[in-house]
C-alpha cells in the first residue's frame, strides 16, 4: 500500500512540475549536485537516510552515487497497529547505488543536469534485524524467543528520469522507472527455548509478523516446526523509482 502511494505521488509531482515555465533554466556551469533521496523514508522507514552526489562529466552526461542508512519500520497488523513484540531489537541496513546518465540532447532545452535522461544503474540493498523477548509468568522467565532476519538485493538495470533545475541552484530529480535484473537473498531464523501453547497471544502476534516477512517460514511454524529457519536465493526482476532533492555547486 505504501509503495502504491509513493508511485502515485511521483506521477503527481511529475505532472505538476512539467507545467513549470521558466524556473528550469540553467545559466551557470555548476558541475556538482548533492542531494537527499526522500523515497527510502516512505518505502522502508522514517529513520532511513540516503544521500547522493552527481557530477557532470560532459555537457550531456553525468554519473552519480547514492549511499545511506536503512531502518525498516515496524510491521503492522491488519488494523494498522505496529507489531512491537520484542524486548530487545537491533536492526539496520544500508543502500548503495551507482548510475551513469545520458541527457537527451535533442529533447532537452538545456544541458545536463536539466531535463530528461536515461542510463544504466546498479544498486545493492541490505536490511537486517536481530531480536529477542523473554516471556514471563509471575515475574519469572519461562521462555525466550530469538528472531533473526537478513534480506539483501542486487540490481542491474536501466532507468528513465527527469531532473528539474530551479533557480539555478536547486534540483528535483524524479526517477520515473528503472526495471532491472535482480538477485535476492533472504535468510530468516526463529528459535524458542521452550515450546508454548500456539493459542498464546504472543505466538499469534509473532506468527503474523513472520507471515509478513516470510509466508514460507510461517507455514513451517503452523505445521508445528517450532524451531524454524530458512534461506531463499532467487533471481527475479526489480524496479527502481524515487524522488531526490538537490543543491548545485
Amino acid at each position: 500500500m505504501t509503495k502504491s502511494i509513493t508511485i502515485f505521488l511521483l506521477l503527481f509531482a511529475f505532472t505538476k512540475m512539467v507545467a513549470l515555465p521558466t524556473d528550469s533554466i540553467v545559466k551557470k556551469d555548476y558541475k556538482n549536485i548533492i542531494r537527499w533521496n526522500v523515497t527510502p523514508m516512505a518505502v522502508v522507514g522514517p529513520k532511513s537516510i540516503v544521500l547522493g552526489y552527481e557530477r557532470i562529466v560532459k555537457p550531456w552526461q553525468s554519473f552519480s552515487i547514492n549511499l545511506g542508512y536503512l531502518e525498516k519500520a515496524p510491521l503492522e497488523n491488519a488494523d494498522g497497529i505496529p507489531l512491537e513484540i520484542f524486548d530487545h531489537s537491533n536492526k539496520g541496513g544500508f543502500d548503495i547505488s551507482l548510475d551513469y546518465r545520458f541527457y537527451f540532447k535533442k529533447r532537452n532545452k538545456y544541458k545536463a543536469p536539466d531535463g530528461l535522461y536515461w542510463g544504466p544503474y546498479t544498486s545493492y540493498i541490505s536490511i537486517w534485524q536481530d531480536a529477542s523477548v523473554d516471556l514471563l509468568d509471575n515475574n519469572a522467565v519461562v521462555n525466550t524467543v530469538h528472531f533473526n532476519a537478513r534480506f539483501s538485493m542486487f540490481n542491474l538495470g536501466a532507468q528513465l528520469g527527469y531532473q528539474f533545475v530551479i533557480k539555478e541552484r536547486f534540483t528535483i530529480d524524479l526517477i520515473l522507472m528503472g526495471p532491472s535484473y535482480a538477485y535476492y537473498d533472504m535468510n530468516l531464523a526463529l528459535k524458542y527455548e521452550q515450546t508454548f501453547n500456539p493459542d498464546d497471544p504472543f505466538y499469534q502476534d509473532l506468527l503474523e509478523l513472520i507471515n509478513e516477512s516470510s509466508p514460507a517460514l510461517a507455514n513451517f511454524i503452523r505445521k508445528g516446526e517450532i524451531d524454524a529457519s530458512g534461506r531463499l536465493k532467487f533471481h527475479y526482476y526489480g524496479f527502481r523509482y524515487g524522488v531526490q532533492l538537490g543543491y548545485r555547486f
